[in-house]
């Protein structure tokens, strides 16, 4: 096993390699989580070091989709944290509805940033069709992974993932095949599912809610700042961010932010 200190210098031209094979600048993540995330990704495939890796990563297309998966961390689940989607529902799309009436707006833009496999757009759509029929919006679902997004348009969902799921929304809303959950179709006519690197590409604006939950994790305080100065810059004026459950915004009143609800943060 290499000592810390070669492993270091290896580390530091890993990263260059990566930003250049599949567009994630690791320099934005925790060093030491990371560090540690890809030592136990390499110990597990049994390569002898990052230089190897690096070389598997250009040839073979399954280790480097499986990587790149690893170390995006795709977890989801639908209604993750339902008390809180439960706030989503009674207080937060009322007022971004009575809102942008008030703006003569008759739509909600919505954004689900880091959407993984979609179970948080679809639940957005679900709250929408059940709860407040006959108002437009559209949902925007983005990710990084090229295969998530895939299996995001599909729809297709383990028990694990549905948990939060009451019988009566799993009737209307999804089909039952063997043990997987489909979302119905009529679900997804409002959610669109695109590419995009929350850290390098440009933002859309407007939007009244942006949903980024459970993503900057193992982002540095200084990627987390720049992504939030930029979601900051994509809502319209009294539009909210809601992260996720073990987050905050340290600096939030420097941004602009204001924090009427835990977790959501009006602009």
């Amino acid at each position: 096993m290499q000592d810390d200190d070669q492993y270091d210098l290896e580390f530091e031209v890993f990263k260059k390699d990566v930003k250049n094979i599949i567009g994630v600048d690791l320099n934005q993540y925790k060093p030491s989580q990371m560090k540690r995330r890809i030592k136990s990704f390499i110990s597990k495939y049994n390569f002898k070091n990052l230089k190897e890796f690096v070389n598997v990563l250009r040839q073979d297309e399954s280790v480097l989709f499986t990587f790149k998966d690893y170390i995006t961390i795709n977890v989801t689940e639908f209604f993750r944290n339902a008390e809180k989607f439960e706030e989503l529902r009674l207080k937060i799309i009322p007022g971004l509805i009575s809102n942008a009436k008030g703006k003569g707006k008759s739509d909600l833009k919505i954004w689900s940033a880091g959407c993984s496999t979609g179970a948080e757009a679809y639940s957005t759509a679900i709250i929408m069709d059940a709860y407040f029929p006959g108002q437009n919006y559209s949902i925007l679902a983005t990710d990084i992974d090229v295969n998530i997004v895939k299996n995001a348009k599909i729809g297709e969902y383990k028990d694990i993932e549905v948990k939060n799921v009451n019988t009566k929304i799993m009737e209307k809303y999804f089909e039952v095949q063997g043990s997987k959950y489909k979302i119905k179709e009529f679900v997804k006519k409002n959610v669109k599912f695109t590419l995009n690197n929350l850290l390098e590409d440009q933002f859309s604006s407007g939007f009244d809610l942006i949903m980024c939950r459970n993503v900057v994790i193992y982002f540095t305080e200084e990627a987390k700042e720049l992504l939030y100065k930029k979601f900051y810059n994509a809502l319209t004026e009294k539009g909210v961010l809601f992260i996720g459950g073990t987050e905050s915004i340290l600096n939030a009143k420097q941004i602009g932010f204001s924090m009427n609800n835990n977790l959501f943060y009006y602009k």
